[in-house]
This record gives structure tokens, C-alpha cells and sequence, in this order.
């Protein structure tokens, strides 16, 4: 039943009272009537025992009517709040029957949400610190070493110029160097804070620019890409390159799933908090009575459920036809040096970087099962003031 519409407790008993109040009238009227012609010495004793018998029927039905709205949802209430203070936060309370206990649990199932989020957050954190002190360990452990076979490589191919068979292996050298070195600025770009200049940027018009980079880099050439950018006034407070690194790393991540040969469909729009929480959409590309249901994950609704989340967002849906991603791998896909590529595939770090930089923006970021039978990444980013005006700011330059 909607939450609107539950009765509240003094309604319910209420009604239960007025029942067995008429019910208890109707009863003794009736057998006063069928017995008047007794005598009175038979009549009274058959008026007063029937009235007790209603009377105790009624005492037992509003017992349970009292057990039902405020004995057992309490007591739900109460193993919720034991299992709280224990550290279990999985516990959900059950709705109630009355809009009273009903609030209750709600708030109840909310704040056990939050204090989940929290702890991930926390333990996130924690994440973040060791990976900050291992990071700069190897940065300095690694980096002039690795610095150093560069400048050899370099100095190899200016001697070797001429040298028939000596180009390949020196490009497949300084190939692997950049590897090398791409993953540790990946593992520092997530494990420490940098000083950043933000400014408003239209996400769409950097999709655009991402997607015409890696399409004149013949990365697309096989796949189909479909754009659905509905949110040309969808600006965000960030700096261009840390969305344009989120964006190639999910192309990146969809052209491997799908090992180059496929669909892509790259969705923008600016969607309203409350209607978000129903979880149905529906493209204009679905068949007519087709129905496609999602309901938010739970980092969605965290998100939704803080004191400063906005009632305008930014959602951006990036789904691919490719393998997918298993329901027991849906949250740590996001934790760093995780990866279901083949070895030599991936660094496991570019999710991780792409949830990072989601966070640090406001946002979030969770995986779902996608229409095309692969995975699809839905992003959800607060909006900047500008989105509100008529005029657009200007977009950078394109990506390099």
C-alpha cells in the first residue's frame, strides 16, 4: 500500500472499536428480540451470556488488531536497532501497516543505508591512504629507472638509425616503457589528491569530442555507435580532461568487452530526482509495449537520500552489447587492480579511476545489466548553477 494511504493507528483501532461496538448492539438487540417471549427467568441469563461471548470475541479481535499494528512492527523496529548496534547494517525493517510504523521503518531502512555508504566510504578512504604511500614508494622506487631505459631506448634508435631489424623491437621497448609508465600515473592520479582548476563544462559536447578522438582513431570503426545526448544545457563543475579520461576509459572498457564489433548507446539527460526513484525507463528506440524496468542500486539511492543531493541531475547511461559484468562483480569492478580482462589486458585501474573521479565530483557511478545484453555504466552528476540560465558556456578545445 502507498505510504499516502495508510491509516495511522488511532484510524485503524478506531474502526475496529466502531465494528464490534455496532456488531455488540446489533447482537444484543436482536436476541432481546427473539427472546422476548421467554420468561424472564431464561430471556436475562441467555442476553447476558451472549453479550459476553461478543464481548470477548471483540476483546480477541482487537488484541490482534493491537498485535499486528504496534506489537510486531515494534519489535521489527527493535531487531533493526540491535542489529545496528551490533555493526550488522544489511538489516531491513519491513513496511507496516500504518503510516506511523510505516515512517518508522522507512527512516529506520535510510539510515541504515547511509551508515552502509558511510562505512564503504570510510573504508574507501582507508583504501586511498595505502595506496597513496605504495603509490609514492614506487613512484620513487620505479620512476628514475624506468626514466633512464627510456632515455637508453632513445639513444638506441638515434645510434640504430640505419641499422636494418632494429626498429621493431625498439618501438615494442619504448611501448612497453609507456605502459609502464601509464600505470603508475594511473595508480597516483587515484591514490592522491591534486590541485584542481574546474570551470562549467557541457558533458555532451565532451562525448562528442571523445568519440570523434577515438573514431579518427580507428578504436570505433567496427562498432555502432548510437548517441542519444539529450542534455545540451547539462553543465557540470569539473576540469575537461578528468571527463574526458571517464569517457574513454568506459569506450575503452566497451570496445574490449566486445573485443571491437558491436553496439554502443551513449544517453544524456537531465532527469528529476523524484521520478528517478521509480526506476522505469523507457527509450524511444523500444519496441512499443515493450517494458524495461531498473530499479536504482543502492549507491543511486544513497546518493539521492543525502541532505545536499540536488532535485536536477545530469544522467549519462553508457551501455554496450558485450559480455557484461556478473551481479557478484557489480561493486568491486570499481576497486582498484580489479579486472576480468585476460592478463596483459588491463591494469585494473581505469574503473577505478573513473569512479574516483565521479565521486570527486559529486556523483556517482554503479554497472547494470544493459538492453543490448552487456553492461551498461549509468552516471549521475549534480548539475552547475549555469544549467539554470539561458546562456551555455563556452566549450574547450578538443581533445588533443
Amino acid at each position: 500500500m502507498p505510504e499516502n494511504k495508510r491509516p495511522s493507528i488511532h484510524d485503524r483501532l478506531q474502526r475496529v472499536l466502531i465494528v464490534a461496538s455496532a456488531g455488540l448492539i446489533v447482537a444484543i438487540i436482536t436476541t432481546m428480540w427473539l427472546t422476548e417471549s421467554l420468561p424472564a427467568t431464561v430471556r436475562w441469563p441467555i442476553v447476558v451470556l451472549l453479550v459476553f461471548l461478543i464481548a470477548l470475541f471483540s476483546a480477541s479481535v482487537l488484541q490482534r488488531q493491537v498485535a499486528d499494528l504496534i506489537e510486531v512492527p515494534l519489535q521489527h523496529s527493535v531487531a533493526a536497532a540491535d542489529a545496528i548496534a551490533r555493526g550488522d547494517v544489511t538489516k531491513a525493517v519491513p513496511a507496516a501497516l500504518t503510516s506511523e510504523f510505516d515512517q518508522l521503518a522507512s527512516s529506520i531502512n535510510r539510515m541504515t543505508e547511509q551508515m552502509a555508504a558511510a562505512s564503504q566510504s570510510r573504508m574507501r578512504v582507508e583504501k586511498l591512504a595505502t595506496m597513496g604511500r605504495i603509490a609514492a614508494g614506487i613512484s620513487h622506487e620505479i620512476g628514475n629507472p624506468v626514466s633512464a631505459i627510456a632515455n637508453y631506448a632513445h639513444v638506441l634508435r638515434m645510434r640504430t638509425k640505419n641499422v636494418p631489424g632494429t626498429t621493431e623491437p625498439i618501438d615494442a621497448l619504448e611501448r612497453e616503457i609507456t605502459r609502464i609508465d601509464r600505470i603508475m600515473r594511473g595508480l597516483l592520479d587515484y591514490a592522491r589528491p591534486r590541485r584542481l582548476t574546474p570551470k562549467p563544462i557541457v558533458v555532451d559536447n565532451v562525448i562528442e569530442d571523445v568519440l570523434r578522438l577515438l573514431g579518427d582513431q580507428g578504436i570505433t570503426r567496427r562498432l555502432n555507435v548510437n548517441r542519444q545526448l539529450e542534455a545540451p544545457t547539462g553543465v557540470v563543475y569539473a576540469e575537461r580532461h578528468d571527463l574526458e579520461q571517464v569517457f574513454v576509459n568506459l569506450m575503452l572498457n566497451a570496445v574490449d568487452a566486445m573485443d571491437r564489433d558491436g553496439e554502443i548507446v551513449i544517453r544524456s539527460r537531465i532527469n528529476d530526482a523524484t521520478a528517478f526513484g521509480d526506476g522505469i525507463e523507457k527509450r524511444r528506440t523500444d519496441p512499443l509495449p515493450q517494458k524495461w524496468a531498473h530499479r536504482p542500486s543502492k549507491r543511486a539511492l544513497a546518493w539521492l537520500a543525502r541532505p545536499e543531493s540536488p532535485p536536477k541531475f545530469l544522467q549519462v547511461v553508457m551501455a554496450d552489447s558485450g559480455t557484461g559484468v556478473a551481479p557478484e562483480d557489480a561493486e568491486r569492478i570499481f576497486e582498484p587492480f580489479f579486472s576480468t580482462k585476460q592478463p596483459g589486458k588491463g591494469t585494473g585501474l581505469g574503473l577505478a579511476i573513473v569512479a574516483s573521479t565521479i565521486e570527486n565530483l559529486g556523483g556517482t557511478i554503479w554497472v547494470q545489466r544493459a538492453r543490448e545484453g552487456g553492461a551498461a555504466f549509468v552516471i549521475l552528476l549534480p548539475l552547475h548553477a549555469s544549467s539554470l540560465c539561458s546562456t551555455t558556456p563556452e566549450s574547450s578545445a578538443a581533445v588533443d
